[in-house]
């Protein structure tokens, strides 16, 4: 198992001395006599953020029904717009939480082959962060839990994309919001793809994707029901009791590694 110890770690300033007084020789000898002024960078940033255009639009719904529903919508007062990019920001997100879970499954069976059982099952875990409180949890073999939840994350976006349908879109459509959280997870991806991390530190990204996942929710389960999606509020809330699941096993998960002490690799 991957654990913390010591190691030649160099990143400290510590460990060349010499080096250090070289360098503040230097920014003492050549910065400028004052503060750097900073103003004009700001101010240019400030011209780009005005006069850029938007990430990304709404596609028009792609048929006489997905029209006729979107105008039935802007009629009662709703946001269908918004609606439906918030929606679509859950399906780029299941979808790059499905392709989490199977890069964490294959890290666990790596782990697994060399080291026997490195994670305890999944009720046990999660009764460490939060108690009695989840007795209802399944008392699984690790192995079993990830597939699980990988299952249901694929769940998920099969259901948003069914919604998305129901709602006159296009599922298949990259909206803006799904443009931006594709881009703040690749982040997380490249962790836990990363051979050298340790399954503590690929569950640390996990508990990230897990706790903006859980937000993601909240917020659509409100939009569903502004919009008097009564159906689609039920079905979110079910995924919504599923992911809150997700994280309180990850939480678990984690804790136990670093309680453990491991957490980190040697450097």
């Amino acid at each position: 198992m991957q654990a913390t110890s010591l190691g030649m770690n160099k990143t400290g300033a510590s460990m060349s001395p010499i080096g250090v007084n070289a360098m503040t020789d230097a920014v003492n000898e050549f910065s400028p006599p004052g503060p750097i002024d900073t103003e004009a960078m700001a101010a240019q940033r400030i011209v780009y953020i005005t006069e850029s255009d938007a990430l990304g639009s709404i596609p028009p719904p792609p048929s006489v029904k997905g029209v006729l529903k979107s105008g039935m919508a802007k009629m009662s007062g709703s946001h269908p717009s918004v609606f439906m990019d918030k929606i679509g920001e859950r399906i780029a997100f299941e979808r790059a939480g499905t392709r989490l879970y199977d890069a964490l499954i294959t890290k666990y069976e790596a782990l697994s082959l060399a080291d026997g059982n490195v994670l305890p099952p999944a009720r046990q875990a999660a009764l460490t962060d939060e108690g009695s409180a989840l007795q209802t949890l399944r008392d699984e073999a690790p192995a079993q839990t990830l597939a699980r939840i990988r299952s249901e994350e694929l769940a998920h976006f099969r259901m948003l994309c069914e919604a998305m349908q129901h709602l006159g879109g296009d599922p298949t459509a990259q909206t803006p919001c799904a443009d931006v959280i594709a881009t703040a997870s690749m982040g997380l991806v490249q962790v836990v793809t990363d051979p050298r991390t340790t399954l503590a530190q690929s569950l640390n990204a996990m508990l990230t994707a897990e706790l903006t996942d859980n937000a993601g929710w909240e917020l659509l389960i409100q939009l569903a029901e502004d919009a008097g999606e009564t159906e689609l509020t039920g079905r979110f809330l079910a995924a919504l009791d599923q992911e809150q699941e997700h994280l309180i096993t990850i939480k678990g998960w984690l804790n136990a590694l670093v309680l453990k002490g491991d957490a980190t690799p040697a450097l």
